[in-house]
């Protein structure tokens, strides 16, 4: 069995270094950046200017998902009712709902010192799964369908850790009455459905409680969110022994192959012939030992033009 990673990011940090202050916004509504500017006297004779930057949660969802000085865009249907948008980023699918959620988990992941490309990739995930009308236009790999090239059932599973992760959020009592979309989760931790997500499954197991009335939304995050890790073995590919599907070989190309062969041959022998073609052209096919007189002859009578008539 072999080991695989996929799936991939969206946006990049946006803010360092800085004092937040959350402020609320409606959904749909123009977040904005302010700054505060506060004269503190240090031993009443040193002025010292400190500035506060304040930023609703709702604006780190716009510029990481969107675009730094983005207006928040409308929501997309899935691609089933219009394939146009089957270009379209996922985040752009992401409901009115999604996003005040997500906008509230920047904000707390802000707070908390937490790299907010956690929260990012599962947006990308949560959009793609709208995207896809609810993962409903979207095949599970463990469906009995998927075969090696020599015709070997192919499936897939969590690793271990993954596994474990994931029966404890199924398992939670936070996640009945979680904010995030229950029809979401069954898809993303189901290992046939989750083989492309970009979503650390610890991460999303704090995102679960912490936004459920029945889970924990007092203890801090873990710190290791503090630095991105990526996390590269998310599944193990497991092959069948045995070979249940007839896969017809193409013997077309050897085919091919012989033909190329014999259309080079008879090239290289094109010149040759051609040159024995005009020669028995002028001399005839019969002259056993024309002489150099009798072809030059015939040539010449071959090439002077046609008498006037």
């Amino acid at each position: 069995m072999e080991i695989h990673s996929s799936g991939n990011s969206v946006g990049s940090r946006y803010l360092t270094n800085s004092t937040i202050t959350p402020k609320t916004y409606e959904a749909g509504k123009n977040a904005s950046f302010t700054e505060n500017k506060n004269t503190n006297v240090i031993n009443d004779k040193q002025d010292q200017a400190s500035s506060t930057v304040s930023i609703s949660g709702r604006a780190l969802m716009i510029a990481k998902l969107f675009g730094s000085g983005a207006k928040e865009p409308p929501v997309l249907p899935s691609v089933r009712t219009n394939g146009d948008y089957l270009g379209v980023s996922p985040q752009h699918f992401l409901t009115h709902e999604d996003r005040n959620l997500l906008a509230d988990m920047y904000e707390l992941a802000q707070e908390q010192g937490a790299d907010l490309r956690y929260v990012s990739m599962l947006a990308g995930d949560l959009g793609s799964y709208r995207q896809h009308d609810n993962g409903s236009m979207m095949g599970n790999f463990n469906d009995g369908h998927q075969y090696d090239s020599e015709g070997r059932l192919t499936t897939v599973s969590f690793t271990d850790a993954d596994a474990t992760t994931a029966e404890r959020i199924q398992n939670s009592d936070a996640i009945s009455s979680t904010r995030i979309d229950k029809g979401f989760l069954s898809y993303i931790l189901d290992p046939g459905h989750s083989i492309g997500r970009s979503s650390n499954f610890e991460f999303l197991e704090q995102m679960v409680s912490r936004f459920s009335t029945n889970g924990n939304n007092t203890t801090p995050l873990d710190p290791k969110f503090s630095t991105f890790a990526y996390n590269e073995n998310k599944y193990i590919m497991h092959t069948a022994d045995e070979v249940t599907l007839n896969i017809p070989r193409d013997t077309s190309s050897a085919e091919e192959d012989t033909s190329r062969e014999a259309l080079m041959a008879d090239a290289k022998d094109l010149p040759q012939r051609l040159n024995l073609s005009l020669l028995e052209a002028f001399i005839g096919k019969n002259d056993e030992k024309p002489s150099e007189r009798g072809f030059l002859t015939k040539l010449f009578d071959w090439l002077k033009p046609p008498a006037n008539k």
